[in-house]
């Protein structure tokens, strides 16, 4: 399969992911949509680690989102699924997967802060086994899209102390965002501060620093695009397809390896849209402008406090 027909391939099924859900479960949206971002997930994840990581990680989202809509909004049950999303993405640094996997902590985040129990998703024994279901069916979907063993991913291997910091700094910040939107039950927004550690903070300080600034200055942009589709087109179809399009960009762009400025000017303005259906949109930007900005600033304050212990681990580390 040539490298075009393979994002081709792509994108087709990163929209399939992204629409399939809403039209399984019609009558459960907000459940519909957390379900097809995990399945986009699942689509990324795969492509990066492979069918048998897409699975497994299909099933462990599946599980910890059943809990957390079990727990429906419950201070300790909400961190203990972050805690464990936290520790689970961390370790998969080891192998270079963290990054195919990131959208599965953040639909995690989401379910946490927001408890979607909705029919025919009430329970979080059902919603727990559709967003497993529908993530295993998407795992094998992109397992035919993945390159071969020959072409794919890196060999690097971080070390294990790395990957153990990497991962306390995640389970960390994932106590202290989780404590702060459940306890003011700040619901949406909730979830967008207790994503931003996941993508701000990085196996490598410097790597986390550079992240920090460009998803500040992708957050900013991508704020003022939203705020200009929702006044030129205002809330309907035509807002919402241009939500899948900017997801579909934000999915290439992470492929391809575009800016990470670049792919946060995509995502933010297509979570703000997608995730903002039966909302004001507008109320939806600002509250997750200022809880990305708290996000980002947890985070700072994380890897600053990380870097003496890295420092000291440096020549065991390998830098």
């Amino acid at each position: 399969m040539s490298a075009k027909t393979r994002l081709v391939g792509v994108i087709a099924l990163a929209l399939a992911a992204l629409i399939a859900p809403n039209l399984i479960w019609p009558a459960a949206p907000a459940a519909a949509g957390l379900i097809g971002l995990g399945g986009l997930g699942v689509v990324l994840g795969t492509l990066v680690a492979g069918v048998r990581v897409g699975v497994l990680s299909a099933l462990a989202t599946g599980v910890a989102g059943g809990v957390a809509v079990l727990g429906d909004g419950r201070l300790l049950v909400g961190i203990a699924v972050m805690v464990a999303a936290a520790i689970g993405l961390g370790v998969t640094a080891r192998w270079q997967w963290s990054h195919g996997l990131i959208v599965l902590p953040i639909t995690l985040a989401f379910v946490a802060a927001e408890s979607p129990s909705q029919e025919p998703l009430a329970s979080g024994v059902a919603f727990g086994s559709a967003m497993a279901g529908y993530g295993v069916v998407t795992a094998l979907a992109a397992s035919i899209l993945r390159p071969h063993a020959g072409e794919a991913a890196s060999t690097h291997v971080t070390s294990w102390s790395r990957t153990w910091g990497y991962a306390g700094m995640l389970a960390v910040t994932a106590i202290a965002t989780t404590v702060i939107s459940l306890s003011v039950d700040w619901g949406h927004a909730g979830g967008w501060l207790m994503m931003t550690p996941f993508i701000v903070i990085q196996p490598y300080i410097h790597d986390g620093l550079r992240k920090a600034v460009n998803r500040a200055a992708g957050t900013l942009g991508g704020f003022l695009v939203a705020s200009l589709l929702d006044q030129v087109f205002g809330p309907g179809a035509i807002l919402t397809a241009a939500g899948l399009v900017l997801a579909v960009l934000a999915a290439v762009a992470m492929i391809e390896k575009w800016s990470y400025a670049l792919y946060a000017l995509f995502l933010t303005p297509a979570i703000v849209i997608l995730e903002s259906v039966g909302r004001p949109l507008q109320q939806t930007d600002d509250n997750r402008l200022l809880a990305t900005m708290i996000g980002v600033g947890l985070s700072l304050v994380a890897m600053a406090v990380a870097v003496p212990m890295y420092r000291r681990g440096a020549p065991q580390a390998g830098g």
